[in-house]
């Protein structure tokens, strides 16, 4: 009687720990829009433009109000980070949203403030304080960014993907057979050598006795009701030399190799082996993706700064007026220079994410097109 009791407590206990972080993550999301907004309109009003022009009290007043603005919009967008963090734990791509808010947050926003705010020539302003608050909360947002994406890949490279697009109820041949309680399961090994192999079936099995795999000569116990009938028969071991056992595969004439192939591709024992083909190959993958971001990490740091040139330089052409003073200092491209840590942030960004999506290539040929 107490496990139900302890059960429906547990349970409720988690439903209004779930509806406690969305409404803490829907109020720290409206609470950091508000302060954007309260930021930009000071920005585009040209009251923080025009800042050094006011009289002291009003510059004292204006400053503070910056700066509340930029500390509610740092503990807000903290506040929401956590609070999806904990709800989404488990959708390991919501990291990819959070690297776009960051894009957004610390390179996006400033320079569109930079290019489009009315500026004051040489006079001093509250522009450079916006920019940061905007930067400190695009860091907030990275740091889960970078976990989820780094989780994103590890997820792929490991079983877990896997378990996603293993989905039996679309394979047409042998969805419903189980695991062997003790397989002969080899890694990358034959049809006979994976863990769907049946032992009543395997010990007159053609594919077996002739020491083939089903997915080579497109045809198997899953797939062709003559290797089944022949295997119960009792027939398919006639010699115990494998090569002498090739002719008693039952190969089907009525189909086209791209038939057989097609046969294969909606078949568990050929799916789980595209499992194990695809746990080699995506650590190698992430590896040489790895090796040749370092190797022209330099070159990719240059090639940054020329991109980050271009933007700047595409985006002056909107200006209302041309960046002068400090808010020249505060160019994307100028950031970027000014900081090792910040350059290197964004180079590792683009690793991550190019190493996500050639992992996304390797699985679209490994569970797509299933070669």
């Amino acid at each position: 009687m107490g496990r139900p009791a302890r059960s429906f407590r547990a349970r409720k206990t988690a439903e209004l720990l779930q509806d406690g972080l969305q409404l803490v993550g829907i109020l720290s999301a409206v609470g950091a829009v508000l302060a954007v907004a309260y930021l930009l309109w000071g920005v585009f009003s040209g009251m923080v433009g025009s800042w050094a022009t006011l009289p002291p009290a009003e510059r004292m007043r204006v400053e503070q109000n910056v700066d509340t603005a930029g500390r509610v919009l740092l503990i807000t967008t903290a506040s929401a980070a956590v609070s999806f963090t904990l709800l989404y734990i488990q959708e390991t791509t919501i990291g990819y949203v959070f690297l776009l808010l960051a894009a957004v947050l610390a390179l996006g926003a400033p320079l569109g403030i930079i290019h489009l705010a009315p500026q004051t020539g040489q006079q001093s302003t509250l522009l450079p304080k916006v920019v940061v608050a905007f930067q400190q909360a695009g860091l907030l947002c990275l740091v889960p960014g970078i976990i989820f994406a780094v989780l994103d890949v590890w997820t792929r490279v490991t079983s877990g993907y896997f378990r996603e697009m293993f989905n039996r109820a679309n394979l047409q041949y042998g969805a419903n057979v189980l695991r062997e309680s003790q397989p002969t399961n080899r890694f990358l090994g034959k049809c006979w050598q994976l863990p769907f192999c049946r032992p009543s079936i395997r010990k007159s099995c053609p594919i077996y006795h002739a020491r083939r795999a089903c997915w080579r000569e497109g045809v198997g116990c899953m797939c062709e009701e003559r290797v089944i009938l022949q295997a119960l028969e009792g027939k398919g071991a006639p010699s115990s030399d494998p090569r002498q056992n090739v002719r008693f595969i039952p190969y089907n004439r009525n189909l086209s190799e791209e038939e057989k192939r097609e046969r294969c591709r909606n078949c568990i024992i050929y799916n789980y082996r595209q499992q194990q083909k695809y746990q080699v190959i995506a650590p190698i993958v992430i590896v040489a993706a790895v090796a040749v971001v370092v190797n022209y990490a330099q070159q990719a740091q240059q090639l940054l700064f020329q991109v980050l040139r271009v933007v700047d330089n595409f985006v002056a052409q909107f200006a209302f007026l041309p960046s002068s003073g400090e808010v020249q200092y505060m160019k994307i491209e100028s950031l970027a220079r000014s900081s090792e840590f910040v350059a290197w942030m964004m180079i590792g960004i683009i690793a991550v994410m190019f190493v996500s999506y050639i992992l996304r290539i390797v699985e679209y040929f490994i569970f797509q097109l299933k070669v």
